[in-house]
């Protein structure tokens, strides 16, 4: 049968018909090699309609639990007709007995069928490629995107291509041995068992043996519970304590309220009296010295309205080609939105925010393991929370169960007492890796600082 009879139309596009040939008569020949080719590639790879087809029906009676043979896929091939007839170049008179025995007759043999399933991977890939940028150079022409947005939609549509398509790869058990005793090794040499970045907080550092790189750390509270100024509480710690390279989103605040906040924290005067100007001579000292303390740290902070996944990613690669980066914070994840491309996908965008917001937590903890730092996102809770007492919950996270799920670590502000408004309680509710607890802080409004605390020692409610 001549190949160009199963082929598509625009033979011009990166395929090649052999190796997925070879692949579908491996499957039909040898039903243990299906976990391993199905683990690495998918349906939507196959550039043939029939093969396509055929792929699709092995898929079927792999759900089902069904033999797989030549038989048992000719016949689901004709149950899913009307399924395979979307299917752009099949062709249902192709898919005669004579072609499934020149499938068998040039299948590929075990040891060599993730060698073809890579090839078919990487074809569809570059055709993905080729379809990205033909979409990119449309907008280009339309002229109704500025440049930098059509710039952040390619860069978002190219990493979410690599990310959902990155190599899977598989290893014994006993390639884990050296790494893990390197572990050890880090781990018994640690100041005090912190392995991550130190929070600045011995209690918290306890529980987290510090913020752990890849990991996405949740901080999530109700509305005007502390959340923005406990977090810049821990980045100016890793900065100036740890020396750490710390980029900060803020879509709520300007960069010059926070670095107001962190001034007045550093220097114990009024953040109403830097405000208003009200400074004593002393508060004046005070302030000097503070800036010192604050100059050429590597603490850096985009203030921004709007950010998309897009932004979010490339201001993280600008920040770590030129001055390293150790940890991110995104202050706060709802107010995040998908971006352009998110928003066109499927021809009507997502169903509901929670579908939009669950994407953003998704792309959080990918950029967390492709740049290997801790990213921690601050995030809402839903209203209900406020109108309960008691610690807020896992459950209360506004807008997505994802964010729980995606999460390595969710820590929750919770203010118990109404009649002592310093005294804070911040709950470990979820540790992927580790236990979860409570750490007790008091918290001075005037100077924006959290100071942490041991719950049995009596704190005055004016104590620094």
């Amino acid at each position: 049968m001549a190949e160009n009879s199963f082929q598509n139309a625009d033979d011009r596009l990166p395929h090649n018909i052999e190796a997925e040939r070879a692949v579908i008569g491996c499957l039909l020949q040898d039903s243990n090699t299906i976990e391993e080719v199905f683990a690495s590639i998918t349906a939507e790879m196959f550039y043939s309609g029939p093969l396509k087809a055929i792929f699709l029906s092995i898929a079927e009676l792999k759900r089902e639990g069904l033999d797989i043979d030549r038989i048992t896929v000719k016949d689901k091939v004709n149950s899913i007709k009307k399924k395979a007839k979307e299917l752009e170049g099949y062709d249902e008179r192709t898919l005669d007995d004579d072609f499934f025995v020149g499938l068998l007759e040039n299948a590929a043999i075990d040891i060599n069928v993730i060698s073809y399933c890579n090839i078919i991977k990487d074809k569809y890939l570059l055709r993905r490629s080729i379809s990205i940028a033909s979409d990119i150079i449309e907008q280009c022409r339309k002229g109704d995107k500025s440049a930098i947005e059509i710039c952040n939609i390619a860069q978002d549509d190219f990493f979410n291509l690599g990310v959902n398509n990155a190599a899977k790869v598989y290893h014994s058990i006993s390639d884990y041995i050296q790494p893990i005793f390197e572990d050890i090794e880090r781990a018994s040499s640690a100041t005090n068992g912190i392995t991550g970045i130190p929070t600045g907080y011995s209690q918290l550092d306890t529980i987290t043996a510090g913020f752990q790189n890849s990991d996405m750390i949740v901080l999530a509270a109700r509305p005007a519970q502390g959340k923005t100024t406990f977090a810049l509480n821990l980045a100016y710690n890793m900065c100036e304590r740890s020396n750490k390279s710390v980029l900060f989103f803020s879509l709520e605040m300007s960069g010059i309220q926070l670095a107001k906040r962190i001034l007045s924290s550093l220097s114990f005067v009024s953040s109403y009296n830097i405000r208003s100007g009200k400074l004593s001579e002393q508060d004046l000292k005070d302030l000097v010295t503070a800036t010192y303390r604050m100059d050429n740290k590597k603490l850096f902070i985009k203030d921004s309205s709007l950010l998309t996944i897009a932004d979010l990613r490339n201001e993280c690669m600008r920040v770590k080609q030129k001055d390293g980066l150790d940890i991110v914070f995104i202050d706060y994840l709802q107010l995040m939105v998908a971006g352009d491309n998110y928003k066109n996908a499927n021809k009507g965008g997502f169903m509901s925010r929670q579908e939009e917001v669950s994407a953003i937590s998704r792309n959080i903890k990918a950029l967390a393991k492709e740049l290997n730092i801790p990213i921690i996102a601050l995030s809402q809770l839903h209203r209900e929370a406020e109108n309960r007492s008691g610690p807020p919950q896992l459950s209360d996270l506004r807008e997505s169960g994802a964010i729980e799920q995606d999460a390595d670590i969710v820590m929750l502000i919770h203010r118990p007492n109404k009649e002592d408004p310093q005294g804070v309680e911040l709950h470990i509710e979820k540790h992927r890796n580790g236990s979860t607890g409570v750490v007790y802080y008091r918290f001075n409004k005037e100077t924006t600082r959290f100071d942490e605390v041991d719950r049995k020692t009596e704190v005055p409610n004016n104590a620094n």
